[in-house]
C-alpha cells in the first residue's frame, strides 16, 4: 500500500484511502458502484478484492500511467460490511483526487442510470453530428455563406468534444486511445467552439457586432488552442481557470450582442436569446461540475446542449430563409430609431 505523499499542496502526488460501508439489512446482494473520472490513475479494492482500476498507479511520473474511462462496476456482498480501498496517483494533471463521489445503489438502479447516461450522452453527439452535416450539405449546395459554415463547424466540434469529456465514450470504443491525445482534443475543441461561436454571432447580427472583440476573443482562444497543442497536459491544465475569466467576457459579450439584436428585432434574435440565458446556465453548471461543486448529470447536459444547438439552428434557418419568419412588423421604437445615423 502506498503512504500519503503530495507536492507543495497541489494535486500532485499519491495516496491510498479506505473506508467501511455499512449496507442496510435486506440489500440486494450484487451491488452497483458508479465510479467517477479520477485525477488520472487509481486501483480501487472492495473487501480486498480488485474491483476496478484505470491507468497505473505509482509513486513518480515515470511509474504512472493516466487514463479516464468512468465506469459502473458491479461486486456481490454477502455480508452488511462493504470495505472500500482506493489507490490514486497523479503526475500528469493540474487537479488531482477525485472529480465526484462514489455512488453506490442496487445493481438493477446502477445499470439503469449508467444505460440512461450513455443513452444521452450518444444522443447529443449524434444529433449535434447530423445537424452539422445538415449544415455543410446546405453551406456547399445551397447558400456558400460563413455564417453557415461556422454553425456547422460549431455542431462538429461539440459532438467531437461530447465523446471525450465527462464520460469519456470515445475511451470505450477505443480502449487503447492515447491519454494526453485525449485530453488535448478535450481542451482544443472548448477553445475552437468558442472561436465559432463567435464567428457565428459576428456573421448572423453584423450590425450589432463589435470588430475589436470578435479579434480579440478569437485571438485569445487561438493562443490557448497553440498553447495546448505544444505544451504538457500538465502546463495547459494549469491554465484552464484562467481561461474561465476569457469565457465570461465571451458569454457576456455574446449575451449583449444578441439582446440587442432581439432589441432591433433580428430575424431569429429571439430564439438566440433563449439559447443565450439557456447556454449561461448550462455552461455555469459545468463549470460547477468541473470545479466538484455539483455532481455530473448526463441528462442536463445532454438535453441543455441539444437544445441550445437546435435553437441556434432555427434562428440560423431564419436568418438565411430557409425556414420563414411569421413575425409581423411592429411599430415599437428600436435602438436603430434613437441612434440612426442622419
Amino acid at each position: 500500500m502506498f503512504n500519503t505523499k503530495r507536492e507543495n499542496e497541489t494535486g500532485i502526488g499519491y495516496a491510498t484511502y479506505s473506508m467501511f460501508v455499512v449496507l442496510k439489512q435486506g440489500h440486494s446482494k450484487e451491488i452497483g458502484l458508479a465510479l467517477p473520472q479520477m485525477y488520472s490513475s487509481y486501483k480501487l479494492w472492495a473487501n480486498e478484492q480488485l474491483i476496478a482500476e484505470n491507468g497505473k498507479v505509482g509513486k513518480s511520473i515515470n511509474d504512472c500511467v493516466p487514463q479516464w474511462k468512468p465506469q459502473t462496476v458491479y461486486i456481490e456482498v454477502p455480508g452488511d460490511t462493504l470495505n472500500l480501498v482506493l489507490q490514486i496517483a497523479n503526475f500528469h494533471h493540474a487537479k488531482g483526487g477525485i472529480k465526484e463521489p462514489i455512488f453506490i445503489g442496487t445493481a438493477s438502479k446502477m445499470r439503469f442510470k449508467r444505460t440512461m447516461a450513455t443513452i444521452s450522452n450518444l444522443t447529443e453527439t449524434v444529433a449535434l453530428l447530423l445537424v452539422s452535416v445538415l449544415f455543410f450539405f446546405i453551406y456547399f449546395g445551397r447558400t456558400k455563406k460563413s455564417v453557415t459554415l461556422y454553425f456547422a463547424l460549431l455542431c462538429l466540434t461539440w459532438s467531437v468534444r461530447s465523446m471525450f469529456s465527462n464520460m469519456y465514450l470515445g475511451i470505450y470504443f477505443f480502449p487503447d486511445f492515447d491519454w494526453t491525445t485525449m485530453v488535448r482534443i478535450e481542451y482544443v475543441t472548448l477553445y475552437l467552439t468558442m472561436i465559432w461561436a463567435i464567428l457565428f454571432l459576428s456573421q448572423i447580427f453584423q450590425n450589432e457586432s463589435n470588430i475589436f472583440f470578435i479579434y480579440a476573443l478569437v485571438f485569445c482562444n487561438v493562443i490557448f488552442t497553440i498553447f495546448t497543442l505544444y505544451s504538457s497536459p500538465l502546463s495547459f491544465t494549469e491554465w484552464l481557470n484562467v481561461y474561465l475569466l476569457v469565457s465570461a467576457i465571451l458569454l457576456i459579450y455574446g449575451g449583449f450582442t444578441v439582446v440587442r439584436a432581439w432589441v432591433n428585432e433580428r430575424v431569429g434574435s429571439g430564439l438566440l436569446t433563449i439559447s443565450v440565458i439557456l447556454g449561461l446556465n448550462v455552461f455555469a453548471y459545468d463549470m460547477f461540475v468541473y470545479e466538484g461543486f455539483s455532481s455530473y448529470d448526463p441528462f442536463i447536459f445532454s438535453f441543455g446542449y441539444i437544445s441550445i444547438f437546435l435553437l441556434m439552428g432555427w434562428a440560423l434557418s431564419m436568418h438565411l430563409g430557409l425556414i420563414k419568419s411569421k413575425a409581423s412588423p411592429t411599430n415599437r421604437l428600436t435602438y436603430d430609431d434613437l441612434y440612426k445615423k442622419e
